[in-house]
Parts: structure tokens; sequence; C-alpha cells
């Protein structure tokens, strides 16, 4: 028993010393490679220094042209175009990337530099400093496993080095990525007002009207105007809202038409407002209170909301990167916005726009509604009445000796007191108020799966309701089959829409439990 004991510890220990053995292997290969890292990182060898101030010219490849921007100062100009409004942060912010270049790694003795893609590189860079002399860095591959960049310099392809500088998206895009362009609009989606798409087809305006149920009207080229629904104008209005600039092409262009623009496929014109620093208008004020312009007592600043108008053409699509061409008003700019971003106001027509909701009285303004069903007509009325109410003599005032208040009492228990009774009636007969209520706030809830543009929908009507207003007022509403899945909505104006058939059945139901028992 001993001996067994005794081996069992002897193999504890040996298990015990193994798992100490490796442990120990593991920690020391990780210090090792951390030791290659750091001296890895600390053996980087700076292999160009190009100040910006020591520049005369910068060439490179810019898309499928080669470019030189000259510098005077801090000003960048294009070579041979001298009126070419260069964006001068845009030059300087790929020229500081050779302020300090360093090389990972250094391949000496190189006999095939196209094995690291210089042999057809993705870019040269030249640069002609001021004191006459230049730098040549010819840019090859990637590493596809450091990401680094093979580059060598000044001609010498038997020098080979890795770099973490991406030469290959620092100087990438074409010449307009380098250009100044004008600006966008920006534009917030809830202070736009009017949209108008005016297009060679389905041209549509968009309007904000408190007048319309849904605070919008949509109205069509013949100038049909239609309650817009409120959800597809916002969706709308987020559209146009989000429209940028996705490409810059010409910064003084004059053939319009070349690029589709002499005519226009689309033009968009959207009001909005804007907030803005309010001007000061106090002339008067000295010195001193200068300080106070374009704020308020808080010292903070004060805006003005203004009125805007933004015109935007949209022409042909550039085949090269799908780009509508578009020209913002009047300007000479030739700039690109995204298929994808201008397709719904391309294809859009105010159909799309039209309500989903279906038209119906407040209870408030209606006289009396008509309701047949299955040939059969209800007339179903809300009526208002006032009656009194017995007077509760235990609330007498108990304190006869306060002059004023009791003569104050006195004056209100003179007076009688009358309580508001609301009755409902399905064919003179009264009904249940619940039941009332239940059905005209479904029928006031039922909306359109999507709108037709017209009804191809053959037979009677199963359900009409004819809503009748105190000013003289009616809507008419009919719900007729048209197959397992749907009924289609028709109103007195002839528009139409489809409505899931379990919304109208749910619909019948409700009036038919306020009409039981009713003949």
């Amino acid at each position: 028993m001993k001996k067994k004991r005794g081996l069992f510890v002897i193999l504890a220990g040996v298990v015990l010393l193994c798992v100490l053995i490796v442990c120990y292997f593991a920690l020391l290969k990780a210090n090792s490679s951390e030791e290659e890292t750091t001296e890895e990182e600390t053996t980087q060898e700076e292999v160009a220094a190009i100040a910006s101030d020591d520049i005369s010219t910068l060439t490179f490849e810019a898309g499928d042209q080669t470019v030189t921007f000259q510098k005077a100062e801090d000003s960048w100009t294009l070579e041979g175009q001298e009126d070419f409004p260069v964006d001068a942060s845009k030059v300087d912010s790929v020229v500081s990337c050779l302020a300090s270049v360093k090389a990972d790694r250094t391949l000496t003795d190189v006999e095939d530099p196209g094995e690291y893609g210089l042999d057809v590189p993705t870019n040269v860079i030249e640069v002609v400093k001021t004191d006459g002399s230049s730098e040549k860095i010819t840019v090859g591959d990637k590493n596809s496993s450091t990401g680094n960049t093979y580059i060598c310099l000044n001609d010498d392809a038997s020098t080979v080095y890795t770099t973490s500088t991406d030469f290959g998206s620092t100087f990438s895009g074409g010449l307009y990525n380098y250009a100044e362009s004008e600006s966008y609009p920006t534009i917030t989606s809830s202070t736009i007002s009017k949209i108008v798409v005016k297009k060679d087809n389905n041209s549509y305006t968009v309007t904000n009207n408190g007048k319309s149920s849904t605070g919008w009207y949509v109205q069509e080229e013949d100038n049909k105007k239609q309650e817009a629904d409120s959800t597809q104008v916002g969706t709308l209005q987020n559209t146009v809202a989000g429209l940028s600039f996705a490409g810059y092409y010409n910064y003084n262009c004059t053939d319009w038409a070349t690029y589709g623009l002499e005519k226009p496929k689309m033009a968009l014109t959207v009001d909005y407002t804007e907030e803005v620093e309010a001007e000061s208008t106090d002339d008067a004020e000295s010195d001193s209170d200068a300080n106070t312009d374009d704020t308020d007592d808080s010292g903070e600043t004060t805006t003005e909301t203004v009125d805007r108008e933004l015109v935007l053409y949209v022409g042909n699509i550039n085949e090269t990167d799908g780009n509508y061409y578009v020209r913002l008003g009047d300007s000479g700019e030739l700039h690109g916005i995204s298929q994808a971003s201008l397709d719904t106001l391309m294809n859009g027509k105010a159909f799309d726009y039209w309500k989903t909701s279906i038209d119906s009285m407040t209870i408030s303004d209606l006289d009396h509604l008509d309701v047949t069903y299955q040939g059969t007509t209800y007339t179903l009325k809300r009526v208002v009445t006032e009656e009194k109410v017995e007077k509760d003599k235990s609330e007498d005032t108990d304190n006869d000796a306060d002059d004023d208040t009791d003569a104050d009492s006195e004056d209100v228990d003179d007076e009688e007191e009358k309580k508001t009774v609301t009755t409902y009636y399905v064919n003179d007969q009264e009904a249940d108020s619940d039941n009332f209520t239940a059905f005209y706030r479904a029928a006031a809830a039922m909306v359109c799966q999507n709108r037709l543009e017209e009804n191809t929908t053959k037979g009677d009507a199963e359900l009409t309701l004819s809503y009748h207003g105190t000013d003289g007022s009616k809507i008419t509403i009919s719900y007729t089959p048209r197959d397992s899945s749907f009924y289609v909505m028709e109103d007195q104006d002839g528009n139409c829409g489809l409505v899931n058939k379990m919304n109208v059945k749910d619909l019948i139901d409700t009036f038919l439990t306020l009409t039981e028992g009713e003949k």
C-alpha cells in the first residue's frame, strides 16, 4: 500500500515538472518574439525625407493622367492649367506622407523588380526641390501578408524597400480629387416645405399644406391634387436631404449637351429654410456696445430663419462610374450624384405619394352616416343634448355668517346645473354607445395596403359608408371584394386602393355587432 502511494507521488511530481518545463519554454518563446518585434521596430530606416517647404514641383499619376503641381508660398497651381481650382489642403495632405518615409525591410541585389510590381508601378512620385535637386519614389505592389508597400528610389531598382506608408491609397483618384469644389447645400429634411420634380413624363409637386389632413398635398402635371401620405413624403424628404456630390468632372463646363444637361432628364427644385446668424440692425450702437452684435442678453449668438431654394439638373449617366451628371443651378461646375440616390426621384410619380389612409369624418362634424351592407341601408346618428341635474340639498352652505361668500354661493345655487348627454342611434333606435364608437373608430382607422391607379374590379360593393357632415359635406367609401386576399376601396372622387380582406371582415363584424337585432 505504501509502495503504491509512493509511486503515485512520484508520477504526480513528474507530471508537474513537465508542465513547468512547457510553461518555461512558452514564456521564453514569447519573450524572444517580443524582443524580435521590438528590434524590428527600432531598426526602421528612414529612406526619404522631403519637407513640404522644400518642394518646388510635385508630379504623380492621378487616375489615368500624369499631373504636376507647382508650389508658390502656401498655394499650389496645376502646371499648364493655372486657372484650375487646386485645393491646397488636399495636395498638402498627400505631400505630408513624404516628410518621413521609413523602410521596415531592405532587399538588396534585386534582379527582377517585377516580382515586386516595380516594372509596371502603381504610381511614380517625382519631386523637384527648391534647390534644383530631385527625388523619385516608384511605388509597386503591396505585400499580401504584411500590407506593406514595395518601393524603390531614384530609379535604383536593385534595392527595394518595404514601407508601411500607403502610397497607393494616399495618391489615389483622378485630378479632380485635388480640386476645390462648390459645396452641395446642407438641407435638413424637416426644413423642406416643397419639392418639385419636373420630367418629360410623370412630373409631380409635393407641398406642405395645413389644409390637408396629412399636412401634405401631391400634385400631378395635369394639376390634379391629392392628399399625400405623410410617411411617404417623409421618405422623400430624407431622400432629397441625403443627396450629395459623388463625382467632380469639370470646373468650367461649356458643353452641357454632351452630358445631357442642355435638356435635362430631370429638374429638382426644393424649397427649404435655413438658420443663419442674425445681422445687427442697430448701427448707432457705440463701440463698447458692438460686442453684443448678433448676440442676445445671455451672450449667445442669435439666429434667424431664411428661405432657400435649391435647383438641381440631372443629365446622362457617366458610363465610367455610373453616376448621373448633375448641375447645381447656374453653376459652371459639372458633378455627379449616384444613381441609387436619384433613382427614387427619377422613377417616381405623384401616385407613389397618395395617402394610404381612407377618408372619414370627425364624429363631431357628423350629421349622420348611412351604412349599406349587402343591399340594406342603416342610418347611424349621434345626438348630443343637455339635461338638468337635480341639486343635492345636502350641499347647502353651512356658514351663513360670511356675507360675501354666502351671496356668491346663493348666486351659483340659483343657477340650474346641466350635463351633456350623448345618445347613439341606428335607424332611430338607441344603440349601445360602446358598439357605436367601436365601429366608427374602426372605419376611421382603415388604410389601403397600396393605392391603385384605376379600379378594374367588377361587381357590387359589399359595404358602403356615406358620411354626411353638418356643413353639407359628403364622403362616400365603398368596399368591393376583389380576390381571396383583398377588397378594393373606392371613394367619391374615384380614388382606389387595395385593402386587406381580413381588415374589411373585422370592420363588417364590428358593424354587425352594432346592428344586431336591427331590421
